[in-house]
């Protein structure tokens, strides 16, 4: 009984100094991280917004990360270590451990917000529905965003691509990008659909980030409906997958133990998070489904060699025929460019290579309706 006791303790303690450690680097690498998200320079006076909106503005100082949640995280993981305190005279350390293990998978995504989706948004950016595409310009946009990230993030490029002359749309989805990729997709479908109907338009061009690029993708392979689609442009999409080292990279550095990152993943990013995983059921659908592209559709795949989130970051990129992917490092543009992941929707350079591919193509297309 002592020798269980000794081995209960001494679980005990490991589990407590890893939680020690993912709280201390979840309270360093996430105020850093959310520093980085919020851009003075764009930020908008609660003021001068309309109420329903003002909430949407808040910036996330970088010293005010809530305990609440970095707290929340270690005592989600941490419950089975109490249970393997008090179940000590009974059980081997071995057993309290796979309680431990067995406790990560427990998380009800139907009754908790996972906690990447709490942070105040970054950015806003509304709907026009009286707008309409031009002739030279047919296509609405619609641009989607990633996990635990809502549309207000492409405040910078939507208000470029308006002002380019495009017809612009986004939507929110899936509880902020949380929920499973396969409810995301039904609610991209209908806000597609939605835009086709209201614009009179026959396709539309989609831009996604991270999740986006790759929900958008799923969405053409099990909708059906990938004529609807001209031309898809995807910013660090996990076309590939990730790793769960990858998918953490803006969360925490240290070595943690793989059930604490599996409890993290489910905790932070929701059901999506395992989908991004390299060897999830999602990328099945592309694998056993004739090849990685749809007929008819335009590709280009941006990625950062700076990307520390999908691993490695060439793996945003699709294979296919020259004429329909066209696979694109920001560094071969601009090689002195620092792109983080979490940046690409905002990033300027990245912005200006999305406006003048969108610009080229059209270019194109008004060539071709008239020769």
């Amino acid at each position: 009984m002592a020798h269980a006791e000794r081995n209960t303790e001494s679980f005990t303690e490991s589990v407590s100094n890893s939680l020690t450690r993912l709280k201390n680097s979840l309270r360093r690498h996430l105020s850093q991280q959310w520093t980085e998200l919020t851009s003075p320079s764009f930020s908008v006076p609660t003021s001068k917004l309309p109420e329903p909106l003002a909430h949407h503005a808040t910036e996330v100082s970088a010293s005010k990360i809530p305990e609440s949640v970095v707290t929340e995280i270690a005592e989600s993981l941490n419950l089975r270590g109490k249970h393997a305190d008090h179940d000590a005279t009974d059980h081997k350390s071995d057993d309290a451990a796979q309680h431990a293990e067995e406790s990560d998978y427990n998380f009800d995504a139907s009754r908790h917000l996972p906690l990447g989706a709490r942070f105040k948004p970054r950015g806003v950016f509304e709907d026009d529905w009286s707008d309409r595409p031009t002739t030279n310009k047919p296509w609405p946009v619609i641009l989607i965003h990633g996990t635990v990230d809502t549309k207000g993030v492409w405040q910078e490029l939507g208000t470029e691509l308006r002002a380019d002359g495009w017809c612009v749309f986004a939507p929110d989805y899936g509880k902020r990008g949380t929920a499973a990729m396969e409810e995301s997709a039904v609610q991209l479908g209908a806000y597609i659909e939605a835009v086709r109907t209201i614009t009179g338009a026959e396709q539309v061009i989609l831009i996604g980030h991270s999740q986006g690029g790759l929900l958008a993708r799923y969405w053409m392979r099990t909708s059906g409906h990938a004529h609807y689609v001209k031309h898809l442009v995807s910013l660090g999409a996990p076309n590939h997958g990730t790793t769960m080292g990858g998918i953490l990279s803006p969360l925490v550095s240290n070595n943690l133990t793989e059930n604490i990152m599996r409890s993290l993943i489910q905790h932070w990013f929701g059901p999506v998070g395992f989908q991004q995983i390299t060897g999830s059921e999602i990328f099945a659908v592309f694998n056993d489904s004739g090849g990685e592209l749809e007929d008819g559709v335009d590709y280009t795949c941006i990625a950062s060699r700076q990307d520390t989130v999908v691993q490695p970051p060439e793996t945003c990129f699709l294979n296919g025929p020259a004429h329909q992917v066209r696979n694109v490092w920001v560094q071969d543009i601009i090689p002195r460019a620092n792109v983080q992941h979490q940046d690409l929707p905002t990033n300027k350079h990245v912005r200006a290579i999305i406006r003048t591919g969108l610009k080229k193509g059209a270019s194109e297309a008004t060539r071709k309706r008239r020769t």
